[in-house]
Protein backbone atom coordinates (compact mmCIF):
# COMPACT_ATOMS: atom_id res chain seq x y z
CA UNK A 1 0.00 0.00 0.00
CA UNK A 2 3.06 2.66 0.60
CA UNK A 3 4.51 1.42 -2.55
CA UNK A 4 1.46 2.35 -4.45
CA UNK A 5 1.18 5.19 -2.74
CA UNK A 6 3.98 6.64 -3.39
CA UNK A 7 3.77 5.52 -7.14
CA UNK A 8 0.89 7.58 -7.34
CA UNK A 9 2.43 10.47 -5.46
CA UNK A 10 5.03 10.58 -8.32
CA UNK A 11 2.82 9.62 -11.18
CA UNK A 12 0.88 12.41 -10.31
CA UNK A 13 3.70 15.13 -9.67
CA UNK A 14 4.83 14.32 -13.26
CA UNK A 15 1.61 14.34 -14.48
CA UNK A 16 0.11 17.37 -13.18
CA UNK A 17 -2.33 17.49 -15.86
CA UNK A 18 -3.84 14.36 -15.09
CA UNK A 19 -4.84 15.00 -11.41
CA UNK A 20 -8.51 16.29 -12.26
CA UNK A 21 -8.97 13.34 -14.31
CA UNK A 22 -8.18 11.27 -11.95
CA UNK A 23 -10.15 12.69 -9.32
CA UNK A 24 -13.38 13.55 -11.95
CA UNK A 25 -12.85 9.88 -13.13
CA UNK A 26 -12.26 7.93 -9.61
CA UNK A 27 -15.63 9.18 -8.17
CA UNK A 28 -17.97 8.22 -11.27
CA UNK A 29 -16.71 5.00 -11.12
CA UNK A 30 -15.69 4.73 -7.10
CA UNK A 31 -18.29 6.67 -5.37
CA UNK A 32 -18.33 6.67 -1.72
CA UNK A 33 -14.94 4.41 -1.88
CA UNK A 34 -13.62 6.58 -4.04
CA UNK A 35 -14.58 9.99 -1.75
CA UNK A 36 -12.95 8.29 1.04
CA UNK A 37 -9.68 7.44 -0.85
CA UNK A 38 -9.78 10.57 -1.86
CA UNK A 39 -9.57 12.08 1.43
CA UNK A 40 -6.97 9.45 3.23
CA UNK A 41 -4.26 10.56 -0.54
CA UNK A 42 -5.53 14.64 0.67
CA UNK A 43 -4.17 13.68 4.13
CA UNK A 44 -0.98 11.64 2.69
CA UNK A 45 -0.19 15.31 0.52
CA UNK A 46 -0.62 13.23 -2.73
CA UNK A 47 -3.87 15.66 -3.76
CA UNK A 48 -4.91 19.55 -2.96
CA UNK A 49 -8.12 19.48 -1.04
CA UNK A 50 -9.83 22.26 -2.87
CA UNK A 51 -9.51 20.22 -6.35
CA UNK A 52 -10.96 17.28 -4.67
CA UNK A 53 -13.87 18.66 -3.20
CA UNK A 54 -14.91 20.81 -6.25
CA UNK A 55 -14.25 18.09 -9.07
CA UNK A 56 -15.69 15.04 -6.71
CA UNK A 57 -19.03 17.41 -6.16
CA UNK A 58 -19.54 17.13 -9.84
CA UNK A 59 -18.20 14.10 -10.94
CA UNK A 60 -21.04 13.03 -7.60
CA UNK A 61 -23.71 14.68 -9.17
CA UNK A 62 -23.32 13.57 -12.61
CA UNK A 63 -24.33 9.84 -12.11
CA UNK A 64 -26.99 11.12 -9.38
CA UNK A 65 -28.66 12.87 -12.59
CA UNK A 66 -28.64 9.57 -14.65
CA UNK A 67 -29.88 7.51 -11.52
CA UNK A 68 -32.70 10.30 -11.76
CA UNK A 69 -33.45 10.02 -15.34
CA UNK A 70 -33.50 6.22 -15.16
CA UNK A 71 -36.30 6.44 -12.26
CA UNK A 72 -38.50 8.35 -14.79
CA UNK A 73 -37.89 5.64 -17.67
CA UNK A 74 -41.05 3.19 -18.15
CA UNK A 75 -38.23 -0.03 -17.79
CA UNK A 76 -37.70 0.98 -13.94
CA UNK A 77 -41.30 1.37 -13.77
CA UNK A 78 -42.48 -2.02 -14.96
CA UNK A 79 -39.77 -3.54 -12.63
CA UNK A 80 -40.40 -1.96 -9.69
CA UNK A 81 -44.21 -2.04 -9.92
CA UNK A 82 -43.40 -6.06 -10.06
CA UNK A 83 -45.15 -7.63 -7.29
CA UNK A 84 -42.34 -9.14 -5.85
CA UNK A 85 -39.97 -6.32 -5.56
CA UNK A 86 -42.90 -3.49 -5.04
CA UNK A 87 -43.27 -4.71 -1.59
CA UNK A 88 -39.58 -4.51 -0.44
CA UNK A 89 -39.30 -1.11 -2.52
CA UNK A 90 -42.08 0.28 -1.02
CA UNK A 91 -41.04 -0.57 2.85
CA UNK A 92 -37.75 0.84 2.04
CA UNK A 93 -39.41 4.14 0.53
CA UNK A 94 -41.77 4.02 3.43
CA UNK A 95 -38.80 3.70 6.17
CA UNK A 96 -36.99 6.79 4.46
CA UNK A 97 -40.09 9.06 4.30
CA UNK A 98 -41.44 8.02 7.56
CA UNK A 99 -37.96 8.98 9.02
CA UNK A 100 -37.33 12.16 7.05
CA UNK A 101 -40.95 13.29 7.60
CA UNK A 102 -41.94 13.87 4.53
CA UNK A 103 -38.15 16.09 4.15
CA UNK A 104 -37.07 15.12 0.33
CA UNK A 105 -33.84 17.05 1.25
CA UNK A 106 -32.97 14.86 4.71
CA UNK A 107 -34.33 11.63 2.80
CA UNK A 108 -32.30 12.47 0.23
CA UNK A 109 -29.08 12.85 2.67
CA UNK A 110 -30.48 9.73 4.25
CA UNK A 111 -30.13 8.09 1.14
CA UNK A 112 -26.60 8.91 1.05
CA UNK A 113 -25.18 7.14 3.81
CA UNK A 114 -27.27 3.73 2.82
CA UNK A 115 -25.64 0.63 0.91
CA UNK A 116 -26.67 0.87 -2.77
CA UNK A 117 -27.42 4.26 -2.44
CA UNK A 118 -27.91 4.25 -6.94
CA UNK A 119 -30.94 1.36 -6.29
CA UNK A 120 -32.19 3.03 -3.23
CA UNK A 121 -32.14 6.97 -5.11
CA UNK A 122 -33.89 5.35 -8.22
CA UNK A 123 -36.91 3.91 -6.19
CA UNK A 124 -37.15 6.51 -4.20
CA UNK A 125 -37.61 8.96 -6.87
CA UNK A 126 -39.92 6.73 -8.70
CA UNK A 127 -42.31 5.99 -5.73
CA UNK A 128 -42.06 9.80 -4.71
CA UNK A 129 -42.88 11.32 -8.33
CA UNK A 130 -40.03 13.58 -7.55
CA UNK A 131 -39.74 16.92 -9.92
CA UNK A 132 -36.28 17.35 -11.38
CA UNK A 133 -35.80 20.56 -10.27
CA UNK A 134 -36.78 19.99 -6.61
CA UNK A 135 -34.44 17.09 -7.13
CA UNK A 136 -31.63 19.37 -7.75
CA UNK A 137 -32.38 21.77 -4.78
CA UNK A 138 -32.59 18.67 -2.43
CA UNK A 139 -29.94 17.01 -4.20
CA UNK A 140 -27.11 19.59 -4.36
CA UNK A 141 -26.87 20.12 -0.55
CA UNK A 142 -27.16 16.33 0.24
CA UNK A 143 -24.30 15.64 -2.03
CA UNK A 144 -22.25 18.40 -0.81
CA UNK A 145 -22.90 17.36 3.22
CA UNK A 146 -22.26 13.55 2.02
CA UNK A 147 -18.38 14.26 0.46
CA UNK A 148 -17.73 16.86 3.15
CA UNK A 149 -17.98 13.73 5.34
CA UNK A 150 -16.88 10.91 3.83
CA UNK A 151 -13.62 12.94 2.47
CA UNK A 152 -12.77 14.32 6.22
CA UNK A 153 -13.26 10.55 7.30
CA UNK A 154 -10.75 9.13 4.83
CA UNK A 155 -8.38 12.12 5.50
CA UNK A 156 -8.73 11.07 9.35
CA UNK A 157 -8.12 7.63 8.17
CA UNK A 158 -5.09 9.41 6.76
CA UNK A 159 -3.38 10.82 9.52
CA UNK A 160 -4.42 8.17 11.78
CA UNK A 161 -2.51 6.05 9.69
CA UNK A 162 0.46 8.05 9.14
CA UNK A 163 0.48 8.19 13.46
CA UNK A 164 0.88 4.90 13.68
CA UNK A 165 2.81 4.29 11.18
CA UNK A 166 5.66 6.51 12.87
CA UNK A 167 4.75 5.41 16.19
CA UNK A 168 5.03 1.94 15.76
CA UNK A 169 7.34 1.90 13.06
CA UNK A 170 5.29 -0.54 11.55
CA UNK A 171 3.27 -0.31 8.12
CA UNK A 172 1.33 -3.32 9.09
CA UNK A 173 -0.30 -2.09 12.19
CA UNK A 174 -1.26 1.27 10.12
CA UNK A 175 -2.63 -0.59 7.62
CA UNK A 176 -4.95 -2.70 10.39
CA UNK A 177 -6.11 0.53 11.40
CA UNK A 178 -7.36 1.59 8.10
CA UNK A 179 -9.20 -1.68 7.38
CA UNK A 180 -10.32 -1.33 10.75
CA UNK A 181 -11.86 1.90 10.09
CA UNK A 182 -12.96 0.36 6.28
CA UNK A 183 -14.75 -1.79 8.40
CA UNK A 184 -16.69 0.23 10.68
CA UNK A 185 -17.76 2.47 7.88
CA UNK A 186 -19.19 -1.04 6.39
CA UNK A 187 -21.22 -1.54 9.68
CA UNK A 188 -22.55 1.62 10.52
CA UNK A 189 -23.62 1.37 6.89
CA UNK A 190 -25.90 -1.83 7.51
CA UNK A 191 -26.60 -0.86 10.88
CA UNK A 192 -28.41 2.46 8.64
CA UNK A 193 -30.10 0.18 6.17
CA UNK A 194 -31.44 -2.29 8.63
CA UNK A 195 -32.81 0.60 10.74
CA UNK A 196 -34.79 2.06 7.79
CA UNK A 197 -35.68 -1.18 6.88
CA UNK A 198 -37.18 -1.80 9.40
CA UNK A 199 -41.21 -1.24 9.82
CA UNK A 200 -41.12 0.22 13.26
CA UNK A 201 -39.21 3.49 12.26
Amino acid sequence: MIEFIELLRIFIFDHRSLEYIIIFVGVIIGGEFALFTLGFFIAQGILSAFSVVVLSFFASFLPNILWFLLAKTATIEKIISYRYTNTTISIITQAITRASRGNHFIGLIFIKFLIGTPVILTMYVNKTRLKFLNFLIYETPAIVLSLLILISIGFLSGLGFTYFADIFNNFYIAIGFLLLVIITIFAVQLWFKKKFTNADI
